[in-house]
């Protein structure tokens, strides 16, 4: 890439291209809001695109509370957002699928209701426990695939396509889980790891702050938007501010998730 083409991705554009919204303002008129373009609906897929410690979590944190049934797939052998999240009685931990209900020997299979906000988090404290994570995905993929309604959370899409093997269950979600009200929710580091249909069938992208030239030039395959503005801001964002890219609409917004304090 020649300086010029450097130089450029480093010059912000106007500001009215991406106005900056207060979060609550971003919450409620933008995710929230009555504009069926704009809002986070049912069956509108999500990514959140951005390295380690930028504000991911702390921005997914604020958006689940739009969706009233959520399966959260954990991958991390320790993770104190997680934590949080349990000990506030936000999410219920299960380690394994299918989710159960009641003491034993009287435990049946858990429905919506009964949980309707699960994380599922494995035990993978050691490398020999990462690959039994597959087969229990899998399954519970499945069960949410055929029930429908359902918001899925990958905090590590990544791992869930590449080390877990799952790229063409990925794929089908994608491209056919919005069709029985499934909404995809998945957080990765690196766009140039992205598998291109997740730019495809995404409605709504949030970007962090990344300086890598491979990863600004993958940003530039967001659907029919001008990739331009879109690198450039991405190269200028203040710490833990995210671009939000309306990929159906083209409207951008920038905004920064309130610091997140959840229990130890």
């Amino acid at each position: 890439m020649a300086y010029g083409q450097l130089q450029q991705i480093r010059d912000l554009p106007p500001d009215d291209l991406a106005p900056v919204l207060p979060w609550d303002d971003f919450m409620t008129y933008v995710l929230g809001g009555s504009d069926p373009q704009l809002r986070w609906a049912q069956d509108h897929h999500m990514a959140l695109i951005g390295p380690t410690d930028c504000g991911k979590s702390t921005a997914l944190h604020g958006m689940l509370p739009l969706r009233d049934y959520v399966t959260f797939f954990g991958t991390k052998i320790r993770d104190k957002t997680l934590q949080g999240m349990v000990a506030a009685g936000d999410f219920e931990r299960i380690r394994d699928w299918p989710p159960k209900k009641g003491v034993r020997p009287f435990r049946r299979a858990a429905t919506a209701q009964d949980m309707p906000r699960r994380l599922l988090w494995p035990d993978v404290t050691s490398l020999e426990a990462v690959p039994s994570l597959a087969p229990i995905f899998q399954r519970a993929t499945s069960d949410i695939y055929g029930q429908g309604g359902w918001c899925t959370v990958y905090d590590e899409f990544w791992m869930m396509v590449e080390i877990l093997k799952m790229r063409q269950t990925s794929k089908i979600l994608l491209q056919q889980a919005r069709s029985n009200d499934i909404s995809l929710v998945m957080g990765m580091q690196r766009p140039a790891w992205i598998p291109p249909e997740v730019f495809d069938q995404t409605r709504h992208l949030l970007f962090w702050r990344d300086n890598d030239e491979l990863n600004l030039k993958r940003i530039g395959s967001v659907g029919w938007l001008s990739s331009g503005p879109i690198r450039a801001f991405v190269a200028n964002l203040d710490p833990f501010q995210a671009l939000y890219v309306n990929n159906r609409s083209g409207d951008m917004y920038r905004t920064t998730a309130p610091e997140l304090r959840l229990a130890a």
